[in-house]
C-alpha cells in the first residue's frame, strides 16, 4: 500500500497547497477588501515540498524522494518524462508535464489552480491492467474505494463528482470504478474482496485472460479497416470521452509512417468536415497540402476515405445519444450552422459568403467549449431631451437570424441544462441559477418565435421590435456571489489547446468580435443591421509552455501586432 498512499498524497498535498475560505463563526470578523488581503500565491513547488516534511517518518526515502519527484515536474509544468510515480507501469510512455499549466477558469486563484493541478493528475494517471503491478495497484485501489474512513466511504463522495462532471463533459473514456468492480466481481464470482487476492498469480492470470471483455477506450483509432483496440486502463477520473477529440484521433498520424496522408498535428476544420458541413471538406486539401509537402491526390484519396468512414458513423448516432452531456449536446448544436439557404431566407444568407462566417462561428463557439471542458477531454438608454432638437429618428428595426435548427437546437440545449440542474440537484430551485437560466429559456424561445415569424413573411409589432432591441443578456455573465467583475475578467477573448504533437501544441483562440453588416429587408422596409460575429484563430505553438488566457488577452488587447495571421479560409470574408 505504501506506493499506493503515495500516489494519494500527490494530490492531498496540491489541494492543500492553495489559500482555501475561512469558514464563518462566532468570533468570524468582516473580509478585509480585496486590495488588503495578502496575494493569492502560495501554491508554490517550495510550498509544496514543505507540506512534505510530516510524511517523512511515514515513507520509505526512496518513495518519499519520488513523491517529491512528482511534485517538482507537476509545479514546473515543463518536461516530458516518465512518472516517478506511475511511470513503472508503462516505463517506456513519458508523462506530458505540460498539461498542469493551469488554465481555462482555473488560473485566477491558488484554490483554483491547485483543483486544476488535482483533477489533471487523477485523470491523466492510470494502472495499466496489462501489466502484473498495475492489476494488483488497480485492484487496492478498489478495495480504498469501499473502505470506510473517518468521513465514510470515499466512492461516495467519488459517485457525486463523477455524475456533475459526466454531467457537463461526458463519461470517462477510459474504464473507471464502477466497470472494474462489476469485472472484478465476475471474475472472482464473489461480491467481496480480500486484500490479500490482489498478490495472487492465479487471479492475475484470470484477470488477463479476461481483458478481452472490458471495453477499449472509446479513442481507439484505426489504421485503414483495422481497429487498434487500444491499451486497457484503470483510472480514478479518467479523462472524457468527446466526438470531436476522437475525430481529430482519427484523423492524425500515430506513428511518421502514416505521414502522409495524415498529418502529426490535424485542423479543428477536420470536426465539421467530418460532421457535414461541406465547406470545411473543401478547404481540407489545402490544409493538408501546406501541412505536408508531397502530399498527392493518392494520399488524398486515402485521407478522404478514413473522413467519410468517420461522417458515416457521426450520421449514424442517433438524436437521443447526444445527449448525454452538455458539451456533447452543445457540438451537435453546432452543426446546425452547417446548413445551406434558398429562397425564402435574407439575400445575405444567401451570399456565397455567409456560409464562411458560419464556419468562423461554429469554430469561434467550437474553442469556447473546448475552453470550458479544457480540465475534463471551459446598455444604456439616451436621454430624450426637452423637445428642442427637431423630430427624432425612428427607432432602430432589429432583425433575428432566421435559422430555426439552430434556435430549435439551442432551445434543447437549455432544457437539458435545466433538467440535469433538477436531477444533480446541483442548485437549489429557488436560486439565482435556476432564476437566470429561466430567464434566458424564455428569451431563446422569444427569438425562436421571432425567426419563425420571419420566415413566414409576417409582420412583428411594435413591441417584439421593441424588445428585440432592449433585451439585454449580459446578467448571464454576471457573478453570482455579487463581486465586482475587474475590466480584464470581462474581455470575451480566450484560448485552448485541443492537440499535442511531438515538439508543438495545437490552439484554438477567439480574438475582439468582429462587428457585422447585413442588409435585410423583411416586411419591405430595407435597412442596415449590425451585431457581432466570433474572430477565430487556429495556430500552433511550442510544447515547452502553454498558453494561458492571460498570455493570448495580453496580445488581444495590448498588442495586436503580435496576433497570429488569420487562417487562409478567411481571407475572402474580412473587410479591412
Amino acid at each position: 500500500y505504501e506506493l499506493i498512499a503515495a500516489q494519494l498524497t500527490v494530490p492531498r498535498i496540491i489541494l492543500e497547497n492553495a489559500r482555501w475560505p475561512v469558514e464563518p463563526g462566532p468570533q468570524s470578523r468582516l473580509p478585509e477588501p480585496e486590495a488588503q488581503q495578502p496575494p493569492d500565491d502560495q501554491d508554490t513547488l517550495e510550498n509544496a515540498l514543505a507540506r512534505l516534511k510530516p510524511y517523512e517518518g511515514v515513507f520509505s526515502p526512496e518513495i518519499l524522494q519520488r513523491l517529491k519527484e512528482e511534485l517538482k515536474y507537476i509545479y514546473e509544468a515543463k518536461d516530458q518524462v516518465t512518472s516517478p510515480l506511475f511511470g513503472h507501469y508503462e516505463p517506456f510512455y513519458p508523462g506530458d508535464y505540460t498539461q498542469y499549466t493551469p488554465r481555462s477558469h482555473y488560473t485566477k486563484s491558488s484554490l483554483l489552480r491547485a483543483y486544476f493541478r488535482a483533477m489533471m493528475y487523477l485523470g491523466r494517471n492510470y494502472y495499466s491492467l496489462e501489466n502484473p503491478e498495475g492489476i494488483t495497484d488497480a485492484l487496492l485501489v478498489a478495495h480504498l474505494m469501499v473502505a470506510p474512513g473517518k468521513q465514510g466511504q470515499p466512492l461516495q463522495t467519488w459517485k457525486r463528482l463523477m455524475e456533475i462532471t459526466s454531467f457537463f463533459v461526458g463519461l470517462p473514456d477510459d474504464i473507471s470504478y464502477p466497470e472494474w468492480r462489476d469485472f472484478i466481481v465476475k471474475v472472482t464470482g464473489g461480491e467481496t474482496f480480500d486484500p490479500q487476492q490482489a498478490l495472487s498469480p492465479e487471479l492475475h492470470s484470470r484477470i488477463t485472460a479476461e481483458l478481452k471483455n472490458l471495453r477499449p477506450p472509446v479513442t481507439a483509432f484505426t489504421r485503414g479497416e483495422q481497429v487498434d483496440i487500444g491499451k486497457v486502463n484503470f483510472r480514478l477520473f479518467g479523462q472524457r470521452f468527446t466526438f470531436d477529440a476522437w475525430i481529430l484521433n482519427h484523423l492524425t498520424a500515430k506513428e511518421p509512417e502514416d505521414i502522409p496522408p495524415f498529418p502529426s498535428t490535424p485542423s479543428a476544420l477536420f470536426v465539421p468536415a467530418v460532421l457535414g458541413n461541406t465547406l470545411a471538406r473543401s478547404l481540407l486539401p489545402e490544409f493538408l497540402k501546406t501541412e505536408m509537402p508531397g502530399f498527392s491526390a493518392e494520399h488524398l484519396k486515402v485521407f478522404e476515405k478514413r473522413l467519410n468512414r468517420l461522417s458515416d458513423i457521426t450520421a449514424q448516432v442517433e438524436d437521443a445519444a447526444w445527449f448525454n452531456a452538455v458539451g456533447w449536446v452543445w457540438l451537435k448544436l453546432l452543426t446546425t450552422l452547417n446548413a445551406t439557404y434558398g429562397a425564402g431566407y435574407p439575400a445575405y444568407m444567401q451570399s456565397p459568403l455567409f456560409p464562411l462566417k458560419q464556419l468562423e462561428a461554429f469554430l469561434g463557439s467550437y474553442t469556447e467549449l473546448k475552453h470550458d471542458t479544457l480540465l475534463y477531454a471551459k446598455q444604456s438608454y439616451a436621454e430624450m431631451g426637452n423637445g428642442d432638437e427637431g423630430k427624432l429618428p425612428p427607432v432602430p428595426r432589429g432583425f433575428v437570424e432566421p435559422n430555426l435548427a439552430f434556435w430549435r437546437g439551442l432551445q434543447r440545449l437549455v432544457a437539458y441544462m435545466a433538467a440535469g440542474f433538477e436531477k444533480y440537484q446541483l442548485f437549489a430551485s429557488e436560486g439565482e441559477q435556476f432564476g437566470r437560466l429561466q430567464q434566458f429559456k424564455e428569451q431563446v424561445e422569444f427569438f425562436a418565435a421571432m425567426a419563425e415569424k420571419e420566415l413566414a413573411g409576417k409582420p412583428l409589432s411594435a413591441e417584439e421590435y421593441e424588445k428585440i432591441r432592449t433585451l439585454d443578456l449580459s446578467y448571464m455573465a454576471r457573478p453570482m456571489d455579487g463581486d465586482i467583475v475587474e475590466p480584464k475578467d470581462r474581455r470575451s477573448a480566450l484560448i485552448a489547446d485541443i492537440h499535442t504533437d511531438v515538439n508543438k501544441v495545437l490552439y484554438q483562440a477567439t480574438g475582439e468580435p468582429y462587428l457585422m453588416l447585413v442588409l435585410v429587408g423583411n416586411e419591405g422596409r430595407p435597412r442596415l443591421t449590425v451585431g457581432v460575429a466570433f474572430n477565430h484563430y487556429e495556430f500552433t505553438g511550442p510544447l515547452a509552455r502553454r498558453y494561458t488566457d492571460a498570455d493570448w488577452q495580453a496580445k488581444v488587447y495590448e498588442d495586436p501586432r503580435a496576433l497570429p495571421p488569420k487562417n487562409f479560409w478567411y481571407k475572402d470574408l474580412l473587410v479591412k
